[in-house]
Order: C-alpha cells, then structure tokens, then sequence
C-alpha cells in the first residue's frame, strides 16, 4: 500500500494545489490524504481501484475544508509549474498561463470536475462518484465547466489582441 501510495503522491499534490492554489494547504490536503489512506487500507477491497480512491479521499477532505468556512473559489495558479495537457480542444488554442489564470477563477467544483475528467483522465462516473454527486450532475457541470473555461479563454485573447492593436 505505502509504494502504491508513493507512487501517486505527485498527481495527488498537482490536483490538492489546483484546487486550492496554496502551496502548504495542499501539501496539508495530501498529507490528510495520505493518513486516511493508510489508516482504511482495509477497506479497499480491489487494489486496482486504488488511484481513483485516493483521489476520492483528496476530494473529501478538500470538501470538509470547505464546510468548515473556508473558501477558495477563485485562486491564482500562474506561479504553480502545472501540467496543462489536456485533450479538450477547449484548452488547445490557449497558453498555459491563460488556462492556469482561467482554471483559477472557475469556482472550486467546476475545477475539480475539469482536472479529474480532462486533466487526471478519470471517467465521468469516477469523478461522479469521488465528488460525490450524481452522474447526471457531474456532466452539466462539466460542461458548464468548459463553457465557462472557454469564455475566459475566449476573452483573454481578445485582451491580447486589443492590447496588440494599441501598441
């Protein structure tokens, strides 16, 4: 369990700091994440499944944080050397730092929707189910979640073009 663990601490980490765009809360999330993990290995019952549990449990306790007042809807996630390799031809046109500075201002469980399904490659029904949310809530809000995302997008490129044309 601990190697398996160890193996998925870095994808762990990158989706607890996009999600809350603060260095040592996300090393808090993981670290939360690592104890629980450790402390219920009995529980999973197929090691294979031991991925998407592991993020279910990041998202839990992301989730309890936030219960208990405080919120990060909106964060700046720039600084942060993310990976932004997703399919979604959304996010193709884009820069890395629009797409950082966008996934910063969706609110929390927009971005977690997208960086689970577009950006960590987990099905629609593995986020569904580690957001703990029906199946049929989880796509609208995956695809508001990228209609937004593309707005943002979309009028971040027309700022560089007018600030182009001004030049």
């Amino acid at each position: 369990m601990s190697r398996l663990l160890l193996e998925n601490l870095s994808s762990l980490y990158s989706l607890a700091y996009r999600l809350c765009g603060e260095r040592s809360l996300a090393e808090d999330f993981v670290q939360e994440t690592a104890r629980k993990a450790l402390g219920g290995a009995s529980v999973l019952r197929h090691r294979q499944h031991l991925r998407a549990w592991l993020f279910k449990i990041l998202t839990n306790v992301a989730r309890d944080h936030l219960r208990h007042g405080e919120r990060w809807e909106e964060k700046d996630l720039v600084d942060e050397d993310l990976a932004c390799t997703s399919a979604n031809s959304v996010l193709s046109d884009a820069t890395t730092h629009d797409v950082r500075k966008a996934l910063g201002q969706l609110t929390t469980i927009h971005r977690a929707i997208i960086l689970l399904v577009d950006m960590e490659d987990f099905t629609l029904a593995e986020a569904a189910e580690m957001l703990q949310i029906p199946l049929g809530t989880a796509a609208s809000r995956l695809a508001r979640a990228h209609k937004e995302l593309q707005q943002r997008l979309a009028a971040y490129r027309s700022e560089q073009v007018r600030s182009k044309g001004s030049l």
